[in-house]
């Protein structure tokens, strides 16, 4: 079959010349590379000097490789020793103590070290139905039952007292509270104003014949059995978390009291000092300790216990050895507070001044 095309008699010939052109080229720049005496020797100190920093490179990149290694596997392994030659930094502080830049390894958790308790609400606390049971919970008939009088009687007083404070009424006259022009009838409708005057008047919670002795170790003995009786209450209904938060309160009084505090950071710097313990994640409260400053009677052993790091461990006392953690501020927090409860299987967690003599400078 013949082909159709047309053959160019002059395209043989110029193919022929095109290709010897190139191959002439390509001979021309061999020759260049060959004869050019830059590229046709290497000096043997750059040749040496290239290999050297290749391996310099190479050792570089198995020590980076090392230490990245030793970073990686030091918080996962306690048994594999550090590097040797590497330089620790050292710290010290005015107080002689020690710091290192190094953080310490990480260990794994141990199963003592697990809170296996059941955490929140307790049974007790499963009846709840109203408002009241809720508030029963926390103010039991037995308090109710120390005062010589009629229950029902009591439990009306104490919510009067709680509803004059949703009013923000506890410092008003009582004439305004039991007006008709303020139109509050349920105060009115609760109690008589002159009933409510005489158990306000006659209301004691301890011992009036053994009070003066115990006032001389405590100066909150006069309502410290009921003080104790709430406290143990609150515990019964609630079982904290693993984090624990500590952290003063200042709570706003007019009334004669030999245990006032002058707290300028706060609003309204006079009132009664309270230490709460709560936790962390509910914010509920657990134990409280009120702050009744330096007693009649000062020992060493009363001394010791206002020191601050006794100030925290006091309301936290119930749950120490249960690997728990505090949660404290930049007041509480020191460093012999945080080795007194590590001693204690406790941890803690805090914000410390840089002017303590154990932080270095």
């Amino acid at each position: 079959m013949k082909s159709n095309k047309r053959s160019d008699p002059n395209q043989s010939t110029h193919w022929h010349e095109l290709t010897e052109n190139i191959e002439e080229d390509a001979r021309d720049e061999d020759n260049a590379v060959t004869d050019d005496p830059e590229n046709s020797e290497i000096p043997n100190g750059l040749e040496n000097s290239s290999e050297e920093s290749d391996e310099s490179s190479i050792e570089n990149d198995s020590g980076d490789e090392s230490d990245t290694s030793y970073a990686e596997t030091e918080h996962t392994s306690d048994e594999e020793p550090p590097l040797e030659g590497s330089e620790v930094k050292i710290f010290s502080t005015r107080s002689g103590r020690q710091w290192t830049a190094e953080e310490p390894p990480k260990r794994k958790l141990s199963l003592a070290s697990i809170i296996k308790q059941r955490i929140g609400v307790e049974r007790l606390t499963t009846t709840i139905q109203t408002v009241k049971d809720a508030f029963q919970c926390l103010i039991t008939k037995d308090r109710i039952l120390l005062l010589e009088t009629d229950s029902n009687e009591i439990w009306a007083f104490i919510g009067i007292l709680i509803l004059a404070g949703v009013h923000r009424s506890k410092n008003a006259d009582l004439n305004d509270l039991w007006s008709t022009i303020n139109e509050r009838p349920i105060f009115r409708a609760t109690m008589a104003k002159n009933r409510f005057k005489s158990l306000l008047r006659f209301c004691r919670f301890d011992n009036i014949a053994t009070r003066e002795q115990r006032l001389k170790g405590n100066k909150l003995a006069p309502i410290r059995e009921l003080w104790l009786m709430f406290l143990a209450q609150l515990r019964i209904c609630y079982t904290p978390g693993e984090s624990l938060a500590v952290d003063e309160q200042l709570i706003l009084t007019c009334d004669c009291c030999n245990f006032h505090q002058y707290i300028p950071s706060k609003p309204g710097k006079y009132g009664l000092k309270i230490l709460w313990c709560c936790d962390s994640s509910t914010a509920y409260p657990l134990n409280r300790d009120v702050y009744l400053g330096r007693q009649s009677e000062t020992s060493a052993a009363t001394q010791a216990t206002n020191r601050i790091s006794n100030l925290v461990k006091r309301p936290v006392r119930p749950w120490i050895n249960t690997d728990r953690t505090v949660t404290t501020d930049n007041y509480f927090s020191s460093v012999e507070l945080g080795e007194e409860l590590l001693g204690m299987n406790t941890t803690l967690v805090g914000t410390m001044r840089r002017s303590k003599k154990e932080i270095p400078r």
